[in-house]
């Protein structure tokens, strides 16, 4: 699909005020979409390339540290680089910010003063909810319309497909404008900041995960038994599903919560006898003894829930009343 847009009437809400537009031989108005990125690193070329072969032709990006191989990169992908925040912010509609996520906010602040009334902005770095919302405060008199977007996977390998989650008032706009050209934007009901809890609390699972595979399997192979652990967790989860497991293992915890707490220091200890700082496995030790902690009834005997909701009913109810 092209980036020329036919107006029937002007795209996500704006007025002929604030869109690019221009009549072609035929006298017929014509809205020219302009995307625009801060920062230019892999993942905004990878998105951008996508879209270009999607048929956004109107792409102009700033990057802070701009330099002769990024200037070839850009060339090749048909980007014009712009020498500051000013020249994205004035020319386009929608501006993608991808930058390092601690220096997101004031990417946002440096970008506020030239962005165009009713542009969606988009923050898509990997940054806390109150992150997101501190951008958002920056952005809020501007006349912009902010979306935090969240990432839920690898950029290079889908590109500008890669699944997005996105919440505030420029979700519905940027979804709207992107979904011709195939970007996989869900929409997030709630509070600005939603999306980027989704992906926090998830990135705790799966790089919690892969933090704890790394020094349980360091330990294994320096014991010479690390197939061996694999092939029991395989035997003990294999089946399961992650939500599945989060039900098991809560309600486990819950059941037997000291023992298991118990059971983790003996393996941290494991773990540097084997000659390896066991950073993960005490700090979960740490968490399961904070749940130990809480799960009691007023009368010591232990609570058995139904589920993971219910788990963390009695947890959150217990820290609050020994808070």
């Amino acid at each position: 699909m092209p980036s020329v847009w036919r107006l029937q009437q002007y795209p996500y809400g704006l007025g002929a005020s604030e869109i690019s537009v221009y009549h072609d031989a035929s006298g017929t108005e014509v809205y020219v979409m302009i995307v625009g990125y801060m920062g230019f690193g892999e993942a905004a070329r990878a998105i951008t390339a996508g879209l270009r072969e999607a048929g956004v032709e109107d792409i102009v990006a700033y990057d802070a540290f701009r330099n002769e191989s990024l200037e070839d990169r850009a060339r090749q992908i048909g980007v014009a680089l712009q020498d500051g925040p000013e020249g994205v912010g004035r020319q386009a509609d929608i501006v993608f910010s991808l930058v390092t996520p601690s220096s997101a906010l004031d990417v946002a602040r440096s970008a506020a003063p030239y962005l165009r009334t009713n542009a969606v902005y988009a923050d898509l770095n990997s940054c806390s909810p109150k992150v997101k919302r501190d951008i958002a405060q920056v952005l809020a008199n501007t006349g912009v319309r902010f979306t935090c977007v969240a990432v839920m996977s690898a950029v290079p390998p889908l590109r500008h497909k890669v699944p997005m989650l996105a919440d505030g008032p420029g979700a519905a706009p940027l979804k709207q404008a992107m979904d011709p050209y195939g970007m996989q934007i869900d929409v997030i009901d709630g509070a600005i900041g939603s999306a980027a809890a989704i992906k926090m609390c998830r990135s705790v699972i799966v790089k919690g995960m892969e933090a704890l595979f790394l020094e349980a399997l360091l330990a294994a192979d320096a014991a010479g038994v690390a197939d061996e652990v694999l092939a029991s967790a395989d035997a003990s989860f294999g089946h399961m599903t992650v939500s599945e497991l989060a039900n098991y293992l809560v309600v486990r915890n819950m059941q037997h919560g000291e023992r298991r707490a118990h059971e983790l220091r003996e393996a941290a200890e494991t773990v540097a006898e084997l000659g390896y700082d066991p950073l993960v496995t005490e700090g979960a030790a740490k968490r399961l003894e904070w749940s130990a902690q809480r799960q009691k009834a007023s009368d010591g005997v232990a609570q058995v829930p139904a589920s993971y909701k219910a788990a963390l009913d009695i947890l959150r109810q217990s820290s609050d009343n020994t808070d």
